[in-house]
């Protein structure tokens, strides 16, 4: 099987595939097709949302932590509050926030009571950009969604919810073997 990331198989070389290497009781190449449909159209959309957020300096951590900052009282939270709103560790919001605040979108404030305790507080530019880059996403989102129906999307919706229940089916399966 020769293929490059961007050799996307088509049905008859996903076949092929499965016949090599699995139990035809258990293989399905209409669900692989599928698999690797979603796949490779969450990748297209994801690098064309890179580039948006690029136009603005922002990652994609960068925006959401940016977010959760908007919404916050004082527009601060502590970096524990971050790392399990982004569901990231403590040193990969470190990171984070490092380099935002080398950008200026995020000031570190230390407590004046505890010393060792930090708040992260979104700046002046941080609330600038965001501003910036808010209605430029939500023209992307309309962009990439145009072509549904308000019924689509509620079907689209409803199936996402199936995809996630089978991805913790999966998670599930991996666990008990793990155990094993």
């Amino acid at each position: 099987m020769d293929f490059t990331f961007n050799d996307k198989p088509n049905q008859h070389r996903i076949q092929q595939t499965l016949e090599q290497f699995t139990d035809e009781n258990t293989a399905n190449a209409q669900m692989v097709g599928l698999f690797l449909e979603l796949q490779w159209t969450y990748r297209t959309m994801q690098q064309q949302y890179n580039q948006l957020l690029g136009q603005f300096h922002l990652s994609e951590s960068q925006f959401i932590i940016l977010m959760f900052l908007e919404k916050a009282p004082n527009h601060a939270h502590l970096p524990s509050e971050l790392a399990d709103r982004l569901g990231s560790s403590r040193a990969t919001i470190t990171k984070l926030v490092n380099h935002m605040q080398k950008d200026g979108l995020v000031a570190k404030q230390h407590s004046k009571v505890d010393k060792r305790s930090v708040t992260i507080q979104m700046t002046a530019k941080g609330a600038q950009i965001l501003k910036a880059f808010l209605p430029k996403n939500f023209d992307a989102v309309n962009t990439i969604m145009a072509n549904l129906s308000a019924s689509e999307i509620q079907q689209l919706f409803s199936l996402f919810q199936k995809i996630k229940l089978g991805t913790q089916n999966l998670k599930q399966e991996m666990e008990s073997a793990h155990d094993e």
